[in-house]
């Protein structure tokens, strides 16, 4: 009798994949919505910053970090309003000392300002002036501009495949099409006799 050893299926894709490359097949574009589960065919790289502002994490009051220091409930703050930034408009002003913005979560941080106090630390006086009751870091609620990718950075490396997070970092960076492995076509063929219908006898 023969002394057959056979592959296990975890060796034999092991050595499957040693001796093949995702390039022996070509590329093809596809638009980003019908990318979940395909190959990256080359490395992307990102068009622009992400975010492309520095933003805010809270609702709450864009500041010089540095205006807050030593506020305490006992012996707060005072700082003017000088405006309000809504998510997704520009602010057309600027801060300086002394000065503060309303601001919502996801707005862009007016010039001047480093940080963005959260509401639930500042007593409201009037629409133009406000108490801080804590003092903020340089940078505390803030996402700054590029900090999640930079604009030239590699996002998804060739070979990758590709998630359902990974296609919503590419519509972020406003990626609409990408290059991808075209799909393989996949034959089975079956040799010899030891396989028969079902409704014979074995």
């Amino acid at each position: 009798m023969l002394n057959k050893q056979y592959l296990s299926l975890e060796k034999a894709l092991e050595l499957l994949l040693f001796y093949i490359s995702f390039r022996c097949l070509p590329p093809e574009n596809i638009p980003i919505e019908e990318s979940y589960g395909r190959i990256v065919y080359e490395d992307i790289i990102s068009p622009e910053d992400l975010p492309g502002f520095d933003k805010s994490t809270v609702d709450g009051f864009a500041v010089r970090a540095e205006d807050t220091f030593g506020a305490k409930e006992g012996m707060p703050v005072y700082l003017t309003v000088k405006g309000e930034v809504q998510m997704g408009e520009i602010p057309n002003f600027s801060l300086n000392s002394g000065e503060c913005a309303s601001i919502s979560t996801g707005g862009m941080l007016p010039e001047g300002a480093n940080a963005v106090i959260m509401i639930e630390h500042v007593n409201i006086i009037d629409e133009n002036l406000i108490e801080i009751l804590k003092p903020v870091s340089p940078g505390e609620n803030v996402i700054f501009k590029d900090e999640d990718i930079k604009k030239g950075e590699v996002v998804f490396k060739a070979g990758h495949k590709l998630r359902p997070q990974d296609v919503g970092a590419l519509a972020g960076l406003g990626i609409t099409e990408i290059k991808v492995v075209k799909k393989p076509k996949v034959a089975i063929i079956l040799t010899g006799d030891e396989i028969v219908p079902h409704n014979e006898k074995v």
